[in-house]
């Protein structure tokens, strides 16, 4: 970041030599490097979609986001012909690692793009005003979400330090060409991230653009500002703002369709995910290759999660047998995303979720038990109508909602954080990789700032322990 338009301008070039696959392709209409390229109210739809479209790159949603922090974690086994992060399945990833260098870069140059459209001034007719206003929220929510992820990924989570005081990432929100930043707290980070969340609630409509959850809407923003104060432990706002979207109209998939959720875009429980076509994605470089057979099939579901699941969960459909695998790799493979080529959009976070969301803030507050005991019945039955009602209170209640979130929200890059906001150990009991127990706090949770970036700039701090 020593030169932010070095960023830009080599972005191609440092992953295209740094990986054995592409992670990004430039299209011109993204390729924005300052506000001044924003002229009109088409420059900034088109910018903005183009947003959208790097979220879709294999370097994040559309591949590394989900992957990296669950084979960090215990739900994936790493398979015997494994050859992609497979130094991430044994927590002995580098400094010099390309996933690490293609996430940091991506992501700000992701940054970089919404901050040319926040920043822009265009004046439009009064008539196109709200439409304005509702691209330029979306920007916010965007930059908002592109620093809670690099804040996750990066740096240890949220309580690691009682004030947050320790490392984050650097906040850039104007073009600087000579910029040397240090690193800005995780207490600051996650202070703007919600301030953009929230600054783009005043400026969102309650409809999508696009008419579903390709694009963001006012509560899809607060589903997202649901999980961030979660993360923070905001538990007062994290209820809040879970029970704006579990009002706005949203519903669970039911459990006779529970596949739909994976086999239909769109569905009436998704809030907001990632577009990806027959004609637009990431084809050998999806997510779904890194598990399907047809793919490179490196990670598999351990045993660990599948065996919590009673055997009348609507949720095992997603776990599919594969007669090939023997031994300490048998017997399953999972299909949350079905199309190999990855046909399929990505869910960055649905009504399930913000369920479990609630249910947590309610157990931690401690004044509506009943309602955490509800939100928490609604997503087990609807995978298992024949569950008891949950009785359980105190810690108790709390332990059986993350076994729910992690039953519900496997495979979809949740487990690692659960595990280190609550503070725990990664233990591998059926494990195939070289590292089986990994204690809470390790360095090797967290990714390293990339050597590209620390060769460059004198005043980023380096990851202790890498």
């Amino acid at each position: 970041m020593k030169n932010y338009n070095k960023i830009i301008l080599s972005i191609m070039i440092s992953l295209f030599l740094s990986c054995s696959e592409s992670f990004l392709e430039l299209t011109p209409e993204y390729a924005v490097s300052d506000e001044l390229a924003i002229t009109n109210l088409e420059d900034l739809e088109v910018s903005v979609t183009g947003v959208y479209s790097e979220f879709q790159s294999a370097y994040y949603y559309g591949r590394y986001m989900f992957l990296i922090p669950d084979v960090l974690a215990d739900d994936v086994k790493q398979y015997s012909d494994a050859n992609r992060v497979v130094d991430y399945s044994r927590h002995v990833q580098q400094v010099d690692d390309a996933q690490a260098s293609a996430l940091w870069t991506g992501l700000y140059f992701s940054n970089n793009a919404l901050n040319s459209i926040i920043n822009s001034e265009i004046e439009v007719l009064e008539s196109d005003e709200d439409e304005k206003n509702h691209i330029l929220g979306e920007a916010y929510a965007l930059r908002g979400l592109v620093y809670f992820d690099l804040v996750r990924l990066f740096s240890q989570h949220y309580t690691y330090t009682d004030d947050a005081s320790h490392a984050g990432v650097p906040i850039i929100l104007e073009h600087d060409t000579y910029l040397e930043p240090e690193r800005n707290t995780v207490a600051e980070v996650y202070d703007q991230v919600i301030s953009d969340m929230t600054t783009a609630l005043t400026l969102l409509s309650d409809t999508s653009r696009s008419g579903n959850s390709n694009t963001l809407s006012a509560a899809s923003v607060k589903a997202l500002l649901a999980r961030v104060y979660l993360y923070k432990e905001d538990w007062a706002n994290a209820e809040a703002m879970a029970t704006d979207v579990i009002n706005s109209g949203y519903s669970l998939v039911d459990n006779e369709n529970y596949l739909n959720l994976w086999n239909v875009d769109n569905t009436s429980e998704s809030i907001f995910e990632i577009s990806n076509t027959d004609t637009d994605n990431e084809g050998g470089n999806s997510l779904a290759a890194m598990y399907l057979d047809e793919g490179y099939g490196d990670y598999l579901p351990s045993n660990d999660v599948i065996s919590l699941y009673d055997t009348d969960d609507a949720r095992l459909e997603v776990f599919i047998e594969d007669e090939s695998l023997t031994g300490d790799y048998a017997s399953d493979r999972m299909y949350k995303y079905p199309e190999v080529l990855g046909y399929d959009n990505i869910k960055v976070i649905r009504l399930a979720e913000v369920y479990l969301i609630r249910a947590e803030a309610r157990a931690e507050i401690g004044t509506d038990i009943t309602g955490a005991q509800e939100d928490l019945n609604t997503v087990r039955q609807r995978a298992l109508p024949s569950a008891e009602d949950v009785t359980a209170t105190g810690d108790d209640l709390i332990d059986e909602i993350m076994l729910e979130r992690r039953l519900e929200l496997c495979f979809e890059g949740q487990r690692l954080w659960d595990l280190m906001r609550k503070k725990e150990d990664i233990v591998r009991t059926q494990c195939t990789s070289s590292t089986c127990y990994i204690p809470y706090g390790d360095y090797t949770n967290i990714l390293p700032i990339p050597q590209d970036e620390t060769d460059v700039n004198p005043n980023i701090e380096q990851n202790s322990g890498y």
